[in-house]
């Protein structure tokens, strides 16, 4: 009885080893597939994604005026340039909006739908990616008292834009189709300057008239820097050290974009530091001769495919 009592276990041991033995060959297999599995998903989402990661040497990104670049100034967008915006992504490369305008003012359902990675706005002081808000830069409530108080002694209209809201007094631009456009396009969102207590602003414009733009320049401090669009006669002004080529290079180092891979596309003055910062700075063909000098390559009309053809140039599209 004891020698078939052990004879059982011992049988029963055995099969119990070749139970845990199968399960254990079974659960490798499995396991094996499920990484397989991942491994097979990690690479499809590297591949699909890569353009996103930022990879140095792999990743170009191009970065647009809009005013006198993108659309004309009545707004209106070239067929070639839409055309052009759609075959550049289609390849792969970042397309990033880069603008004086403040984020408030860039609302355009049209400009929006020609579909970008993101935007640098109001001259490098608000970045977004992807929709989601990377860097803002806000004018301290005592430099927006100071530079009023200079602006106003020397009887210079201003507009103060910021990232939701641009104020006005709408008085000192009777008729002025600039003013008429943002009370149009903005509706609440465009705010007096008088009897705000609180204001949220980025930068400023202004139209100096007949003031000496050397004093005004003086008076403001080198706190301040101050861009001159002649022959207009409209200042920029927001904080010294920012500008669109700020704003680039901020961008480019948070997603890890080479510079040698950065192409920019401009017209006037606010756009020569950006023109001359990027490897590759193109001029349109409509532009100022202040942004041609400081441009790498100057390409055709807005209106006679610019975009278009300087994408093509580079080998974009």
């Amino acid at each position: 009885i004891l020698r078939v009592s052990q004879m059982e276990r011992k049988s029963h041991l055995r099969n119990s080893f070749s139970l845990m033995k199968t399960c254990y060959n079974e659960m490798r297999q499995e396991c094996r597939g499920i990484l397989e599995c991942k491994a097979q998903k990690m690479q499809n989402i590297n591949q699909d994604s890569s353009k996103k990661t930022g990879d140095i040497g792999m990743t170009k990104a191009v970065f647009f005026d809009i005013d006198g670049t993108l659309w004309d100034f009545k707004m209106n967008i070239p067929e070639s340039t839409k055309k052009a915006l759609k075959e550049l992504r289609k390849n792969g490369y970042y397309a990033f909006l880069c603008s004086g305008r403040s984020r408030s003012n860039i609302k355009s359902p049209k400009l929006l739908a020609l579909g970008f990675d993101g935007i640098v706005a109001a001259c490098g002081t608000h970045i977004e990616f992807e929709g989601e808000k990377l860097f803002e830069l806000l004018l301290t409530k005592e430099q927006i008292w100071h530079i009023l108080a200079v602006l106003r002694k020397h009887q210079i209209p201003m507009v103060l834009e910021g990232p939701n809201y641009i104020y006005v007094d709408e008085k000192d631009f009777v008729d002025d189709p600039y003013v008429i456009y943002l009370r149009n396009e903005l509706g609440e969102n465009l705010k007096s300057i008088t009897g705000t207590a609180q204001y949220e602003v980025n930068k400023l414009s202004a139209e100096l008239g007949n003031a000496d733009v050397e004093l005004v320049r003086k008076e403001l401090g080198t706190e301040f820097d101050m861009i001159v669009h002649e022959p207009d006669g409209i200042l920029e002004i927001g904080q010294a050290g920012h500008s669109k080529a700020s704003g680039i290079e901020r961008l480019c180092a948070s997603l890890g974009i080479a510079k040698e891979d950065t192409y920019a596309f401009g017209d006037s003055a606010n756009d020569v530091e950006m023109l001359e910062f990027v490897a590759h700075g193109i001029a349109m063909g409509n532009g100022t001769d202040v942004a041609k000098n400081a441009a790498e390559f100057v390409t055709t009309d807005i209106h006679k495919d610019g975009i278009w053809n300087g994408l093509k140039h580079y080998g974009l599209i």
